[in-house]
């Protein structure tokens, strides 16, 4: 089991034995489109790194010029503070700087605690060429489809990425238990039956480094 290094995590919990919790947070279902980075500080999120020599979460996750920049290094994510349920989550990331593996994720559903490289969440992927593919990430299950490990969903429709540098939008849309997933406007995927029907939002870090930046969760029409 990979150790993480959590900056900060606030919850409530209820004990229901000596030596284990159980944690159970509220989710919010947005009333109105709202911002979940104010373009100045990572205010209302959680970062999350594996531990290793040297490593710091505020050296993999920043903020430059209203943009998060994320490193990709080590592995981990960016987590609300806040769960959600029954919204539209819009995000632009791109590529700042190549490496042999440019990879990173959205993850949604995220349920469970940090005690994993990969928590337990659905992964809109957008590593590079993959942009729209599903991960079912620790056993999250989707589409009825069993789930061992970390199952892979391929997209539907061909790439819509930009070329390397240039601004992509994701969008992924959440209502109960199923969510679909546009990359540029094009319907890349779609899932029902997700093990969860609400959860924290998370931005990885997995090699690549990303910038991302108007993040926002809207109601559903």
């Amino acid at each position: 089991m990979l150790k993480l290094l959590p900056c900060f995590v606030l919850a409530c919990a209820c004990f229901v034995a000596a030596d284990e919790m159980t944690v159970k947070a509220e989710p919010v279902r947005p009333a109105q489109k709202t911002a979940l980075f104010n373009g100045k500080d990572l205010a209302g999120w959680t970062k999350v790194i594996t531990a290793e020599p040297g490593s710091c979460p505020d050296t993999t996750w920043s903020v430059a010029d209203g943009m998060i920049r994320c490193t990709g290094k080590p592995f981990g994510y960016l987590m609300t503070q806040t769960s959600y349920a029954d919204y539209k989550l819009c995000v632009e990331y791109r590529w700042y700087g190549r490496t042999e593996q440019m990879n990173s994720g959205i993850f949604v559903h995220k349920n469970g605690p940090d005690n994993f490289f990969l928590p337990k969440a659905i992964e809109a992927q957008l590593k590079e060429d993959n942009a729209g593919d599903f991960v079912l990430l620790s056993q999250a299950t989707l589409n009825g489809l069993e789930n061992p490990k970390n199952l892979r969903v391929e997209k539907k429709a061909a790439s819509s990425e930009k070329p390397f540098g240039e601004w992509n939008k994701a969008e992924v849309i959440v209502k109960g238990t199923a969510i679909d997933v546009r990359v540029n406007g094009v319907l890349q995927n779609q899932g029902t039956g997700a093990y969860a029907d609400s959860g924290n939002i998370c931005l990885q870090s997995e090699g690549g480094p990303i910038e991302f930046r108007n993040i926002t969760v809207e109601p559903l029409h």
